[in-house]
């Protein structure tokens, strides 16, 4: 507990056996109206009854938990198979997996110097042995109870489904036509100064020594046999580590390890498909998320999360990660790292300290979305579900010989408890929700079963008929995938993989911003992508990604390239004017657009500048016909201006206005194709528009709005061939992917969507996916080597894995090829089975 913590409140409430019943069916009964998918309104029912007055007041709707005392306190029991191959025979492992104990729980910790130090309710008895808060308490857990004085011990049910069903999904889901020989039993114990020991019911033992936080374990499968992952943290070195030990012989080698500035928090879970997740903030207040992948850890992203951060929890299912936040209160987050870099504080009460938190890990029922937290300042828990956030109240009841007397002395103040962990399971059945917290001033640990109606309205989300998915993500995806049948070929998504990434740009924050690609018609592996820092610089890099140049000249935003453009606009048609390649930018330093000449070397050099009349300079692209380059440079009120670009002998530049128009909102991106003289323009929040440049007159026409599962902003515009077909790709920026639409040669201004890509990460090539990108580029042309087919390039608004940045993401156009065929072939599927 810190000394700054806000004032204590200590929370008495009267609770009958007939109040109890009736605050059930009522509870559920108002919460059937409410819907709080949004934050606010969850924000709106977070103050239900967590104050001393607002539970005088709602006195006969409150819910009273009785707790039972844990004898052994917490320990840690795993379970693993042995198996013979029987091809004819079915088993299921998943129903023998009883006791592991939840792992976004176990990650919840530090409830004083001693448990701190061992982090929360995974903590062996031996570690809480040295707990200088009971005398009593230490002698009940100087060793690891074993599995036949578990099954005798008194409050067994408890105990079964504190750690029930926490055995890795995937490994489950791999074994499920295997048949066991047997179940044994590992016993995992830690000694906060001594080590951890394990040992298992077939007489294998082992120790590591050292001084540990225990963080999280299961056990895994991995090429047939059976493993336990076992993540702590290092006290003495300040690493985390990650310890792979075979489960039948419990032999394991060297840990791998990964450095930190300490840790405050730390949390670790296996996702669905495996991949272990392992979250520490840091002493810096510096949020650190990190794969464990292929054997090693995989940096996934960090960024400053502040003070305060006393546990976390990541829900796997639902890629949430909840903080326990002693001066806000509980924040949560999107674990995935492509996500916006977010958070929502959840709930707030200025007289309560959150300090643990937890979620409900389930593998028997799906997409559970349950988190809770505790407050030494409260007797209680508030567990959240989708549809609700209700306060329950925790009355110690160890000492109490029947109900009746449980419920007469339920307004002693020795009744209730200051709780600072919290530890959240299902029974093995998958059908009662338990829970088990400390006590901060006793030192000793409870558990509790919520009633069997709440359970099952929790897990049933029944408190609201309407909610049919457990995140805004699913939320989405459903109502995407209602629409008519007509327009659900446009929800398919192809995803590809980057194959390249550039050098991050020197500025922070959004920086990067737009790419084109020139193409060496003198050595086309020597090509290059040229990319603006919109905080300062044009940049250009070879094709491994490599910065090559930096041109500090200015704020420019968007970038494009010309070929073969004129030197001398009065000779253009002479066969021996000199014929140069350029680069422009919107340079938003002077309103201006910057000209640079691109020798054959790739090598960049400025020109001058064309001054606008825009009040704003944003975003441009550009064409060439007949040896002039025509430029359209736009500004965020939606005006358009086309320039002319004439270049003398002396390589001095100038523009000519030849034709002006506005868009109703800000545009950005735009692109031009030559072979139906159309321009394509984007409309950030609106859609696209095509112009037709074959004359100066004529104004665009809106042809393509944005609707799902496109979202807005639509920024980055390109055009790319695939099978004699030309296709357009528009950034979707909300969703972190890209549109993918046919354009009908014969008729220009039409355009198809045909669904979406998405560029995921490589975690083998250690690059990461991309996520709110402004602009792209793309050609056709062979760049050679993997480059064969043409490259796509685009800005990623979220350089992570590590966290660095902005760059830009190169993928193939074998790759984009792909998808785009993929694409195609769907379509045609649904329509011939129409």
């Amino acid at each position: 507990m810190t000394n700054k913590r806000h004032t204590k409140t200590v929370f008495k409430t009267t609770i009958t056996t007939a109040a109890l019943s009736s605050a059930l069916l009522t509870l559920f009964g108002c919460a059937a109206s409410h819907d709080t998918n949004t934050s606010a309104d969850t924000h709106a029912n977070i103050k239900l009854a967590h104050s001393e007055s607002q539970l005088v007041k709602a006195e006969s709707q409150d819910i009273a938990l009785p707790l039972t005392k844990l004898k052994n306190g917490l320990s840690l029991t795993l379970h693993y198979q042995t198996h013979a191959d029987h091809s004819n025979t079915k088993g299921t492992y998943e129903d023998t997996h009883a006791n592991n104990t939840s792992k976004d729980a176990r990650a919840n910790n530090k409830h004083n110097d001693a448990y701190k130090d061992t982090h929360a309710n995974n903590t062996s008895k031996d570690a809480r042995a040295n707990n200088k808060h009971n005398d009593a308490y230490k002698d009940t857990h100087a060793n690891n109870t074993s599995k036949d004085s578990r099954a005798n011990n008194k409050h067994n049910d408890a105990y079964k489904d504190t750690h029930a069903n926490n055995t890795s999904k995937d490994a489950r889901a791999n074994n499920k036509h295997k048949v066991y020989d047997d179940t044994h039993a590992i016993n995992i114990n830690v000694n906060e100064h001594k080590g951890i020991s394990l040992s298992n019911s077939e007489g294998k033992k082992h120790f590591i020594e050292g001084n540990y936080t225990f963080t999280n374990a299961d056990v895994v499968e991995s090429n047939s046999k059976q493993w336990v992952s076992l993540v702590v943290f290092n006290n003495n070195t300040q690493y985390i580590e990650v310890y792979r030990i075979n489960a039948a012989s419990l032999e394991g080698d060297q840990p791998q390890t990964q450095l930190t500035k300490g840790s405050e928090a730390i949390c670790a879970t296996t996702s669905s498909a495996g991949e272990l997740q392992i979250v520490n903030i840091d002493a810096t207040g510096t949020l650190n998320q990190y794969e464990f992948y292929n054997g090693r850890f995989l940096s996934l992203r960090d960024f400053a999360i502040g003070p305060g951060i006393k546990s976390c929890a990541i829900n796997a299912n639902t890629e949430t990660l909840y903080l326990a936040d002693e001066f806000a209160g509980v924040w949560q987050l999107d674990t995935d790292i492509e996500s916006e870099l977010a958070k929502t504080l959840i709930f707030h009460d200025q007289d309560v300290a959150i300090e643990g938190v937890a979620t409900l890990f389930s593998t028997t029922v799906d997409g559970v979305d349950i988190a809770a937290w505790v407050s030494p300042d409260a007797s209680g828990v508030w567990l959240k579900a989708p549809c609700l956030t209700q306060f329950f109240s925790l009355i110690n009841t160890a000492n109490e010989s029947n109900s009746a007397d449980r419920q007469l002395k339920a307004t002693n103040k020795s009744t209730f408890i200051q709780p600072e962990f919290i530890h959240l399971s299902l029974s093995e059945e998958g059908t009662h929700i338990s829970l088990v917290v400390d006590d901060d001033e006793s030192g000793d640990v409870f558990s509790a079963e919520l009633p069997s109606k709440l359970s099952a309205a929790l897990l049933n989300r029944q408190c609201d008929i309407h909610i049919k998915a457990t995140s805004p993500k699913e939320n989405h995806m459903e109502k995407a995938y209602t629409n008519n049948s007509a327009s659900q070929h446009a929800n398919l998504t192809i995803k590809v993989k980057p194959d390249v990434e550039t050098d991050p740009v020197e500025n922070h924050g959004d920086a990067a911003d737009d790419p084109a690609i020139w193409v060496n018609s003198h050595s086309a592996s020597q090509s290059r992508i040229i990319g603006t820092d919109k905080k300062g610089a044009l940049n250009s890099y070879d094709l491994a990604g490599k910065l090559v140049q930096s041109l500090p000249v200015g704020r420019v935003n968007n970038v494009d390239v010309g070929y073969k453009v004129s030197v001398a606009e009065t000779k253009a048609q002479q066969s021996d004017t000199p014929l140069i390649d350029i680069a422009v930018a919107s340079n938003r330093s002077n309103n201006s657009l910057s000209v640079f000449e691109i020798d054959k070397r790739g090598h960049m050099t400025q020109l001058g500048h064309i001054s606008t009349t825009l009040n704003d300079i944003y975003g441009m692209c550009l064409f060439v016909s007949g040896g002039i380059a025509h430029v359209f440079a736009n500004d965020t009120s939606g005006r358009f201006e086309r320039y002319s670009v004439s270049i003398a002998p002396d390589k001095s530049v100038d523009g000519h206005l030849t034709q002006s128009f506005s868009l109703p909102s800000q545009p950005e991106g735009c692109v031009v194709d030559t072979k139906t003289s159309t321009a394509y323009l984007g409309e950030e929040g609106a859609g696209i528009w095509a112009l037709d440049l074959t004359t100066y007159s004529n104004q665009p026409q809106f042809i393509a709005e944005i609707e799902a599962p496109v979202e807005a902003d639509v920024e980055g515009l390109a055009l790319f061939n695939v099978d004699a077909q030309t296709y357009l790709i528009a950034s979707s920026q909300g969703n972190n992917s890209y549109a993918i639409y046919h354009v009908h040669t014969e008729n220009p201004e039409v355009l198809e969507l045909m669904g979406l890509v998405q560029i995921t990460a490589d975690k083998a090539a250690q690059i990461d996916g991309v996520s709110e990108t402004d602009g792209l580029d793309v050609t056709n042309a062979n760049l050679g080597g993997r480059f064969t087919e043409g490259l796509w390039v685009v800005q990623d608004g979220r350089n992570v894995m590590p966290s660095e940045t902005q760059n830009f993401k190169l993928v193939a156009g074998a790759s984009l090829k792909d998808a785009i065929r993929k694409l195609a072939n769907a379509k045609r599927e649904r329509h011939s089975d129409m």
